[in-house]
């Protein structure tokens, strides 16, 4: 089995400046491929210190992957560390020369002599194109271990992983018959960790010592990760396959989708298919049901847009929800998210309109409305739905676990509606 250890360096992650996405991205995609990472380390910009970990590491490992310290200034020591590590000398490397050349000139600035740099490197290395950016990455093997060092800037490590890395490990697995772990995650929402829990019931009577589940709770949902251990691919494949059978027989109508799809990203798709359209009322999430659904890169296809209404005023003049609902049911209530979410959907002339109304806290709650409580509307061109949930005291949750609900209440409707049609 391929082993990977993942080394970052910055003085920026040790003091807590930066979080290190970096490491968990590629030790999540790393294990995604099958491979075992087995540690992770930071250290700062200190030349030895880099050197004695990267030592360290490559004695345990066959790959060894490397962010940070690679751009023009003189805090960026890595590739003089790794030029020293492997006893090497500075190259200029033509290809990279002539692709910053290009780079700086598409942007109408000039190539400085410090910029310049970014293609003098070790000549032993395996230069790693990274057309997101002007650091290359570079790649060494010493000792029968991989060292591939690459820019701490994610979308240029993404990149390189991407384009060169996963490629070379998929190769690796096929040309040496190695065995592998392999994940699979499906997808849930709408149902507690506990609750789904006791649907799957006892985990002893379908796994065994090469296969594994685990239960990662978020406030959007609860991911099932499978997973096949210490087998060759085609054993693991059947392993996962028999797992996922298992649990959709178990728990399949909270299952929206697997390798970590994101409730959003299958609403979209539904809406996609139908051809139809979503506009959004919002109270207490701000504004981030809104943003969820632009987040997804071709979303004015079916999200029409939105109406912030924080304030009772806004309600009404914008939402046309009556006076009287707030005076009598308050702001927080199922006839005023039901307003809200009609008054939308007709203002905005969508197929569907979602509004959300509640206290998000920390503040503001009452013995009949404690904070945690939302109400949640669906209307619809022929019926509206509503909902309540008390949710917690923690505000930012509450708001984030509003949008996930949102989402469960239009998915479930959309997914309903297919299945009628499938039917008939």
């Amino acid at each position: 089995m391929i082993q990977c250890s993942i080394l970052t360096i910055g003085d920026e992650i040790c003091i807590g400046q930066i979080v290190n996405t970096n490491a968990a991205w590629i030790a999540a995609h790393c294990s995604e491929i099958g491979c075992e990472v087995i540690a992770h380390s930071i250290v700062g910009d200190d030349s030895e210190e880099i050197k004695s970990e990267l030592k360290r590491l490559s004695q345990i490992s066959d790959y060894v992957f490397l962010t940070g310290g690679l751009g023009p200034t003189h805090d960026d020591v890595t590739k003089k560390v790794l030029c020293e590590y492997f006893n090497d000398s500075y190259i200029w490397h033509e290809p990279t020369l002539l692709w910053l050349q290009d780079f700086y000139a598409r942007r109408g600035r000039p190539l400085t002599e410090r910029n310049k740099l970014q293609a003098f490197l070790p000549s032993v290395c395996e230069v790693l194109s990274n057309e997101r950016g002007t650091a290359p990455g570079m790649l060494f093997q010493k000792d029968g271990t991989i060292v591939v060092s690459m820019p701490g800037v994610p979308r240029e490590m993404m990149y390189i992983m991407e384009q060169h890395i996963f490629p070379r490990i998929e190769q690796h697995f096929l040309l040496q018959h190695q065995t592998r772990n392999m994940y699979r995650t499906l997808m849930t929402i709408g149902v507690a960790e506990s609750d789904l829990a006791d649907m799957i019931g006892d985990v002893s009577k379908f796994l065994d010592p090469h296969s594994s589940l685990a239960f990662l709770p978020s406030y959007s949902g609860v991911r099932l990760r499978i997973g096949a251990h210490d087998v060759h691919t085609d054993k693991a494949i059947e392993i996962l396959n028999s797992l996922e059978k298992i649990l959709r027989q178990k728990a399949g109508k909270f299952i929206y989708g697997s390798d970590n799809i994101s409730i959003e990203k299958t609403v979209a798709q539904l809406l996609t298919e139908r051809g139809e359209t979503v506009s959004v009322a919002e109270s207490c999430t701000g504004g981030k049901i809104g943003a969820a659904f632009t987040d997804l890169s071709g979303s004015s296809a079916y999200f029409i847009g939105g109406v912030l209404a924080y304030s009772n005023t806004v309600k009404v003049q914008e939402l046309g929800v009556k006076s009287e609902e707030i005076e009598q049911y308050g702001a927080v209530s199922e006839e005023v998210a039901r307003s809200m979410s009609q008054g939308v959907r007709h203002k905005l002339q969508t197929d569907y309109g979602i509004a959300a109304t509640g206290v998000a806290g920390p503040d503001g709650g009452s013995d009949e409305k404690p904070v945690g409580t939302v109400w949640i509307a669906l209307s619809t061109p022929s019926t509206t739905i509503t909902k309540r949930y008390i949710f917690g005291n923690d505000r930012a949750a509450n708001r984030d676990r509003t949008v996930g609900a949102a989402f469960d209440m239009l998915y479930r409707y959309l997914k309903s509606r297919n299945d009628d049609n499938s039917g008939n």
